[in-house]
């Protein structure tokens, strides 16, 4: 009567979760690069979409007053040629605070999987420390577009929000 696994069984139980685990972790090794990515695009559709409502509303309505996702008067704000806003927050540390209800906090010192206001229309988006993408939102079109000096990010940026 067998009462205990022999050293052949054992070894052959080792190889075959080895062999399973090879084949699985390098489907899990860009997970957090892929998440940071949806992450990227889902925050750009969501205030894209805010945008285009915005400027949805000022097409149907002659005396447009643009009352932000704040609730706050930012007629000054909008560019009434195009019809866009010409800028998407106030500078006081909460990101697309007017396009938003819910603004996004910039980045603090962990620079992973956040944004940092650049200036009034240009924004970055940190993977992490040394990898980031530059957006620009152009008022006169109503859209986000990328803007990197390095053409291989600049392709990599394209690709990720189109």
């Amino acid at each position: 009567m067998k009462k205990s696994f022999t050293l052949i069984e054992l070894i052959f139980v080792v190889v075959i979760i080895g062999l399973l685990a090879s084949f699985a972790i390098p489907k899990f090794k860009n997970l957090t690069a892929h998440a940071k990515s949806a992450g990227l695009k889902s925050t750009v559709t969501s205030i894209q979409a805010s945008i285009d409502n915005i400027h949805g509303k000022w097409i149907i309505n002659d005396n447009f007053k643009w009352i932000g996702a704040d609730n706050q008067d930012h007629s000054s704000d909008f560019n009434y040629t195009s019809g866009y806003p010409s800028k998407l927050d106030a500078n006081n540390g909460k990101l697309f605070s007017y396009v938003l209800k819910i603004p996004l906090n910039p980045c603090s010192d962990k620079k992973s999987g956040c944004f940092e206001q650049v200036d009034d229309v240009t924004y970055k988006y940190y993977f992490n420390p040394s990898k980031f993408y530059q957006l620009r939102y152009f008022s006169s079109k109503g859209t986000f577009e990328c803007n990197n000096s390095d053409e291989n990010v600049q392709k990599e940026c394209e690709k990720t929000l189109y």
